[in-house]
């Protein structure tokens, strides 16, 4: 009797928070612009949310499917994944009321502090130097390079934090938009003598790059990657990644 009374008494408190959240989706619905095939039409011929799609808005257009009752609306989401910031993509998820599920699309461009709060609901995690970190590099619709990493399917802010001498690696993972033959050549350092990184080590074919920390000196070395590209002969330089060594002392 006591087991079914904490049960329904953990139901009862958990009700409010499930309730708030399917009234909260139902709000989005109703309030959503676009319910039908005809009030996506008319909403082609205004500015919108849509255009940050550019070439490929008809593509997407093509792939909205409406239910009989405007309930369920499916489209395209890898090609909203594949083009677009998560901001731009929840404009557009906002349109047919279906901006809560801006979570589910992780491999969505990061570009400013509000894509990060979109997907993660706080500010990106520091990454994990035990394995593998991927390198996304993207041009956006105004050719600027942007990095993005993560390690299996979640995203991070590309930054690794140490309490122990570890070889961290970073591996170039190549999508639709990166640059073409992107490479690594190497790593550059703000300051390369406070003995932090001790070693670089790039991978013959420049889609990977090791970097051998020293723990025994403790603080923050940034460092940039320097990659080269077939699309012109200058090196790209990314933004600042950084080691934090924490140099935890032994117990007395």
């Amino acid at each position: 009797m006591k087991k079914t009374s904490l049960l329904f008494t953990a139901l009862f408190v958990a009700a409010p928070f499930f309730s708030q959240a399917a009234t909260q989706q139902e709000i989005d619905l109703a309030l959503a612009p676009v319910k039908t095939n005809a009030d996506l039409q008319q909403l082609l011929n205004s500015a919108s949310p849509l255009d940050a799609l550019e070439q490929h808005v008809f593509q997407f257009v093509s792939s909205v499917k409406f239910s009989k009752k405007g309930q369920q609306i499916s489209f395209d989401k890898e090609l909203l994944e594949t083009n677009l910031s998560a901001t731009e993509i929840y404009k557009i998820l906002a349109l047919f009321g279906q901006q809560s599920s801006i979570s589910q699309y992780q491999n969505a461009l990061i570009i400013t502090d509000t894509d990060k709060l979109l997907l993660t609901g706080s500010s990106l995690p520091f990454c994990n130097a035990a394995d593998p970190i991927e390198t996304r590099v993207t041009l956006d619709k105004n050719k600027q390079a942007i990095f993005g990493y993560a390690q299996s399917g979640v995203v991070c802010d590309g930054n690794v934090e140490l309490t122990e001498n570890t070889t961290i690696t970073y591996v170039l993972v190549p999508g639709k938009k990166s640059p073409k033959g992107l490479r690594l050549v190497g790593a550059g350092f703000t300051n390369p003598f406070d003995g932090h990184i001790e070693k670089v080590t790039v991978s013959h074919d420049g889609q990977s790059i090791q970097l051998e920390n020293n723990i025994e000196n403790s603080g923050v070395s940034k460092y940039q990657f320097i990659l080269e590209s077939e699309e012109n002969d200058l090196l790209l330089v990314s933004p600042d990644p950084q080691v934090v060594n924490k140099n935890i002392e032994p117990p007395m």
